[in-house]
């Protein structure tokens, strides 16, 4: 009994306990998902205003797409050092030879200027080809507007960065607009459901406060977020609006129900439940609703705490999710109708935590293997059936969670002693930390990008 408490409290995001990492196999994988890595040159946009803050602003704007565009995972940025002295603001400014020198080498140059007047902020941005002809250069060039305050801006330079990501890119958007949900404790209150924008900015507390929340789960179209809830001083399913905080019904189930998932299409949810008692007792298994938690139909049956369902994005027909059927925690898979389960992780050790990546290639999962003395997030390659390690040597990392380009993923670590939200290219590069306070976990990436 005392495994499976460990196990379900891990799982749920209530207490862990940070361990050194191990070492194992490393690969590339993921960051170039539909693209070749291209180098971009990007000089800084030109204030056509000389106001302190149109100055200002500029700097913010040019800061935050340097930050989204050398995340993206899909470009090289060129340093700044190796460009040729002046201001390019305007196509008028750039002569192609000083960007296609040996010494710059760009394949794509983005620049342009920004504006102030009456209140708005204007950004003209151009993307410009520089191996095509003259004709055919520009692969990008519009005004975004925005109001004159630093959330406009930033979200002005998410939008230019995830057009232009999407154009490199093979077609796949940019990130750079998403947001992360994640659960955390703050000074001696119970923990609590926020929200960020994917590189840590503009984080706020959605739940109720004083009222236990975790295990956040967001729908396909970004509207709602489903978590698990204490406020009946037992665990159930509460679904909430992350932008009014307006509640949405969910039904109410005997015992414990937790880790909710839905499904691609928004219509279903999967989750935990011990509704249904073995012997006298409580037995949690996977469970499929509707998106109100009606029409339950029970997915898995075996003595075992099952628990952390996670969609296959790509087909909605299968079900990954945790077990410890086997004596210790292991990933699953099982068809949508119950069928076909089969374990994927055969190595030994203690296996959690899976997340499906939305082009349906991979599973990230916490595991810390036979003989080893930490957890880290693997990569389960799904047509080959190998484990690719990500983390390593950085305190205990857990709970991945996928950035709808299947570029990223965003995880929870105790790397710098506290644990906090990070995310990282898909090949375990580029980590980031994205919360300073209190004891933040358990991140789920939204596929909307708003």
């Amino acid at each position: 009994m005392t495994s499976r408490r460990t196990f379900i409290a891990a799982l749920a995001a209530l207490a862990a306990h940070p361990r050194p990492a191990a070492r194992g196999q490393e690969i590339v994988i993921g960051t170039n998902t539909g693209a070749t890595i291209v180098r971009l040159a990007v000089p800084e946009f030109v204030s056509r205003s000389q106001d302190n803050q149109s100055r200002t602003l500029t700097a913010l704007f040019n800061q935050t797409l340097w930050n989204d565009l050398e995340f993206s995972g899909v470009l090289e940025l060129v340093g700044r050092s190796f460009y040729p002295l002046g201001q390019f603001g305007a196509p008028q400014d750039i002569q192609p030879p000083d960007w296609t020198s040996e010494a710059v080498g760009a394949d794509f140059l983005a620049f342009g200027n920004t504006g102030a007047r009456a209140g708005e902020f204007a950004i003209e941005a151009r993307l410009w080809d520089m191996q095509a002809p003259v004709l055919y250069r520009e692969s990008l060039g519009r005004l975004y507007r925005s109001e004159q305050t630093d959330r406009g801006i930033r979200l002005l330079a998410h939008n230019v960065a995830d057009e232009i990501v999407e154009v490199l890119g093979g077609g796949i958007a940019g990130v750079a607009r998403t947001q992360i949900a994640y659960e955390t404790r703050v000074g001696g209150a119970e923990k609590a459901i926020f929200v960020m924008d994917y590189d840590g900015e503009n984080q706020r507390q959605i739940t109720v406060p004083g009222v236990l929340a975790v295990t956040p789960c967001w729908s396909p179209d970004g509207q709602r977020i489903a978590y698990t809830s204490y406020e009946r001083d037992k665990a159930d399913i509460a679904v909430i609006s992350p932008t009014d905080r307006r509640g949405f019904p969910f039904q109410v189930f005997p015992g414990t129900t937790s880790t909710p998932a839905f499904s691609p299409d928004g219509g279903r949810v999967a989750f935990s439940s011990s509704m249904a008692e073995v012997r006298g007792q409580p037995d949690p298994e996977i469970y499929i609703a509707g998106a109100e938690g009606t029409n339950v139909r029970r997915l898995t049956n075996s003595q075992g705490v099952d628990i952390s369902p996670s969609w296959n994005p790509r087909t909605g027909q299968h079900i990954a999710f945790a077990s410890d059927r086997s004596g210790t925690p292991q990933i699953y898979i099982v068809d949508a109708e119950g069928g076909n389960l089969r374990r994927i992780v055969n190595e030994g050790g203690e296996a959690s935590a899976p997340a499906w990546s939305p082009n349906g290639n991979m599973i990230a999962f916490t595991w810390q293997p036979s003989r080893a003395s930490s957890k880290d997030i693997y990569a389960h390659e799904l047509s080959s059936g190998q484990n690719f390690q990500l983390t390593r040597n950085a305190g205990y990392n857990e709970n991945p969670s996928w950035s709808p380009d299947s570029r990223h993923l965003v995880f929870e670590s105790d790397r710098d002693g506290t644990v906090q939200i990070y995310s990282m290219l898909a090949n375990g590069s580029r980590v980031r930390r994205l919360t300073t306070q209190g004891r933040s976990s358990n991140p789920a990436w939204s596929n909307y990008m708003g």
